[in-house]
């Protein structure tokens, strides 16, 4: 409970000091001014909790800190910097260290961000190189299309070029041949179609796929075609597609009269040399193998799920594995960082040995190092279990992206969206499952809303990157792209969020505050009781020693009056009793008083 809404406490030694010195006739007045509550009734008390729902402290921890960190997001959740698989992002650190303690639980913050970084790398393909080409594609594989393709003659035609005039172009089988022929450069090469490192980044880490099935897919006579060796350079390791655009586009520049650099015109020369028309067959015949391998794929994915379920299930665990593992080191980043900064803060603020109680420096230091072994000692089994949550999360993403690689059409799009939304899912799950202690029902709703919103705006600008980086952007390097496409996702979340919270649509904030009223007035009712014990108990024994007392004088005095002796003791006592300050307490001193005096009031 917050000191502004704690009602004051009142001890019984500190009501009695207070009546001590106080006379019967001043003791209704002491315990008129120690109120049975605090100076401030109820409706001042509704008002500050009121506030305390529409501050701007509110603000400041709702939107302006959230951006901020949004912005910092962007920058250390970057590739580059080799954390984006973790989960580790400065929001993340600082909503994890904000009010930690030494207590029992330990809370794990992942924003959709964080998620949404993760999920991408997971989609990263595998690195190429020439060893990984030798998986997928083998020379002898070459060399028999070119024997099926040539039939034992020396030449034959093209499998796509043509001359301007639409007739086929011939190729020749051997270089030699080519050379004494006066056509160097018309040399068959045997070209994959669909080029050997596009086929490796889209397929390779599907799941569903094996290395033999990726080799299938890839030296299959659906991908292969023999072109001259000129054409085949001027396409070097891009597919048709690519080629016949930068054609298109340099050639719009030039007539649009703009300067080509020295590059451009050289490749412009070596693309010139060959028609449309076989650039156009190559696209064709582009889009035939890419079908054909889709389909290809397809097969076998099916034939695995059905006959090598082992083989599926180890490629799947191995990458769910070494994404959790890096996960799992975000964890254990977070896991150090938070206790560590607690001990730096609380040594600078209190000391390093002050802070703790103990008598030097090195005892602190001890004390602290001690301290934080003990938690991070603690949390190690609680770590373990969450990438065991994590592993088969992460296992059940890797089999919905196999799936979603061998879709098209619509249902890609809803396999996409479930694979990006699985951990928003996940998250639902869990807030569904929690207590009704925990959550009320429109609290719940509430919280699914705010994470489904702050999932889709993420992934939303994420798909429309293209355009978003358009403009003034365009010419920036491509780091600074990703950082400031990063940032814009994490404003626009924590935006969207925001206002879904100003909105209070399913009026959690009217049923937050009226838990907080509910909390304040029972901490202060039962602060009254306990107000009012202590006032009873000290009242009536005041009551009863000043009446005790009372009757003491009244007899003394009787005494006195009954005995025909001086009442004066009496009388002083009595006074003392109501502390009163008598100014004449002897003859001599009324005397005085009617000398100096002319009148006498009484």
């Amino acid at each position: 409970m917050t000191q502004q809404y704690q009602q004051t406490k009142f001890e019984v030694n500190q009501v009695t000091k207070a009546l001590s010195g106080a006379s019967p006739l001043q003791a209704s007045r002491v315990l008129i001014d120690m109120e049975l509550y605090e100076q401030q009734d109820s409706l001042t008390v509704l008002n500050d909790i009121y506030q305390e729902f529409e501050s701007k402290s509110n603000l400041m921890d709702e939107l302006v800190t959230p951006l901020a960190l949004s912005v910092l997001d962007g920058v250390i959740s970057h590739k580059d910097l080799k954390l984006n698989r973790t989960g580790v992002s400065a929001s993340r650190v600082w909503q994890e260290i904000q009010g930690f303690d030494y207590g029992d639980n330990i809370n794990v913050v992942d924003t959709a961000v964080s998620k949404k970084q993760q999920l991408e790398a997971m989609r990263q393909p595998r690195e190429y190189s020439k060893e990984v080409r030798k998986t997928m594609s083998k020379r002898k594989h070459l060399e028999q299309n070119k024997d099926r393709h040539f039939k034992g003659n020396t030449q034959a035609y093209s499998s796509i070029e043509t001359n301007e005039d639409g007739s086929r172009i011939t190729v020749y089988r051997k270089q030699a041949v080519a050379e004494n022929k006066g056509h160097k450069w018309k040399a068959s090469d045997t070209d994959h179609v669909i080029p050997v490192k596009q086929i490796n980044d889209y397929y390779a880490n599907n799941a569903l796929l094996t290395q033999s099935d990726l080799m299938a897919i890839t030296d299959g006579d659906h991908n292969f075609i023999e072109i001259s060796n000129s054409f085949n350079r001027a396409k070097g390791a891009k597919n048709f597609s690519d080629m016949q655009q930068q054609k298109q586009t340099l050639e719009s520049k030039q007539a649009r009269g703009e300067k080509l650099s020295r590059e451009e015109k050289t490749q412009l020369k070596n693309l010139s040399r060959h028609s449309d028309q076989s650039i156009e067959g190559g696209v064709q015949k582009q889009k035939e193998s890419e079908q054909a391998i889709l389909n290809k794929a397809r097969e076998k994915a099916l034939h695995n799920v059905k006959e090598q379920k082992w083989q599926v299930t180890k490629k799947a665990g191995t990458q769910a594995a070494e994404q959790t593992g890096y996960q799992a080191l975000g964890h254990a980043i977070i896991l150090f960082i938070k206790p560590l900064l607690f001990e730096v803060t609380d040594a600078i603020q209190n000391g390093f040995s002050d802070g703790v109680g103990k008598s030097s420096t090195l005892e602190g230091l001890k004390f602290r190092f001690t301290r934080v072994m003990a938690y991070l000692k603690r949390e190690v089994l609680p770590t373990l279990l969450q990438s065991a949550k994590e592993f088969l999360q992460n296992f059940a993403k890797v089999m919905i992206e196999a799936v979603a690689d061998l879709v098209t059409g619509m249902f890609k799009s809803v396999m996409k969206v479930i694979s990006e939304g699985f951990s928003a899912l996940i998250g639902a799950a869990k807030i569904l499952s929690s207590s009704r202690d925990q959550m009320s029902k429109a609290q719940k709703a509430d919280a699914i809303v705010k994470l489904f919103a702050a999932t889709a705006v993420t992934f939303a600008v994420f798909t429309f990157e293209n355009t978003l980086l358009k403009g003034p952007l365009a010419a920036m390097p491509d780091f600074v792209k990703e950082i400031a496409l990063t940032t814009l996702s994490g404003v626009a979340s924590t935006i969207v969020v925001y206002l879904l919270d100003k909105a209070d649509i399913f009026s959690t904030k009217v049923e937050l505050r009226s838990k907080r009223v509910a909390e304040v007035f029972e901490y202060r009712v039962e602060q009254i009781k306990i107000n009012t014990d202590a006032f009873s108990a000290e009242s009536v024994r005041k009551l009863a020693q000043d009446k005790l007392r009372f009757k003491a004088i009244d007899e003394q005095m009787q005494q006195a009056i009954d005995a025909d002796e001086d009442v004066n003791p009496a009388v002083y006592a009595l006074a003392d009793q109501f502390k009163i300050d008598l100014q004449i307490k002897t003859t001599d001193e009324f005397l005085n008083l009617l000398e100096n005096s002319d009148a006498l009031v009484v």
